[in-house]
């Protein structure tokens, strides 16, 4: 079976390294290369860091729709093509190219979360469950036929970081089950149930900022569900503050107001909602190294009536 791969991060890259042991991947399409950092550097994507030690050869046009690439593209003569966190819309002259179509793994219960971070969001809406779907791509934003899907139980501490360390091979598996099926004629997609669709859209600076009124176990939510990237923030004495671990405090405490900082029993990091309290096990003040609730007690001197604003 001849492969073509769309993917760019950790998971695209994850997913190709797996396949790529029981498959022949012919090419790898990958976004144009940015630049970051203060000095703008040149950065490649996960996937195409790979695939460039595996000589496959990597694509990154300008636009899927140019004629000249489909071309080449087709050149390749690939069986089928799997995409994984490609982070464009295909079109149909690229999905409908191979024999057996073109296959998106999808790290939700589709329908449910659509669109993009659906890992985050299912931890910040606090589900308790959620899942991979391998779905055939069609025009519409991942709401293609189900190839192959999976649970996965969610509790209630882990993190994005954790979530996706079960992700990632499970989603590796299905996508190499799914290529099996449709290679043998075996595959029986099912079409999505459009009126249980949810969308999710992209988590920004916005998105991540702590809002004190919310409830403690909604707060806790959102921490663990930005950890590790882009990480919860508020401010305090007017420095930026990133929040990377918390837990809901369910001890006999004095009433704290939302936001209100509090030491307790001159160990615990604590702070009030608008509903319940919170404990805060990890916080990184701005310019600093990551440090537990213990050390910014004693390295803030901490004075009654104080706020994270």
């Amino acid at each position: 079976m001849r492969v073509g791969f769309f993917g760019t991060p950790e998971i695209a890259s994850y997913v190709l390294q797996h396949i790529c042991n029981i498959y022949e991947i012919v090419f790898l399409v990958s976004p144009e290369d940015k630049k970051c950092g203060r000095d703008m550097k040149i950065q490649e994507c996960a996937a195409k860091e790979f695939a460039s030690c595996k000589d496959i050869p990597v694509l990154q046009p300008k636009s899927l729709k140019d004629p000249e690439f489909a071309a080449h593209l087709e050149s390749y003569n690939a069986d089928i093509f799997v995409v994984v966190a490609y982070g464009k819309l295909i079109p149909r002259s690229i999905f409908a190219m191979p024999k057996y179509g073109t296959i998106n793994l999808h790290p939700s219960l589709l329908p449910k979360y659509r669109g993009a971070a659906p890992v985050q969001w299912a931890l910040i809406n606090g589900d308790s469950e959620t899942g991979v779907t391998v779905q055939m791509i069609n025009e519409e934003l991942d709401a293609g036929d189900i190839v192959l899907q999976e649970k996965i139980e969610i509790d209630e501490n882990i993190n994005a970081g954790d979530l996706y360390d079960l992700v990632f091979p499970i989603g590796a598996e299905l996508v190499v089950k799914s290529i099996e099926l449709l290679g043998s004629g075996k595959a029986e997609p099912v079409k999505q149930n459009d009126s249980e669709a949810t969308h999710c859209g992209k988590i920004d600076k916005d998105t991540a900022f702590i809002n004190w009124n919310n409830s403690a176990l909604k707060i806790h939510n959102l921490v663990r569900g930005l950890n590790p990237k882009p990480v919860a923030w508020t401010t305090f004495r007017s420095h930026h503050m990133k929040i990377w671990k918390t837990s809901v405090f369910n001890g006999i405490v004095p009433e704290l107001k939302p936001g209100e900082v509090a030491k307790f029993q001159k160990k615990h990091l604590l702070a009030g909602t608008g509903n319940g309290v919170i404990e805060i096990l990890e916080i990184q003040p701005e310019n600093k190294k990551k440090m537990d609730g213990l050390s910014f007690i004693n390295g803030y001197r901490l004075a009654i009536g104080e706020f994270f604003e």
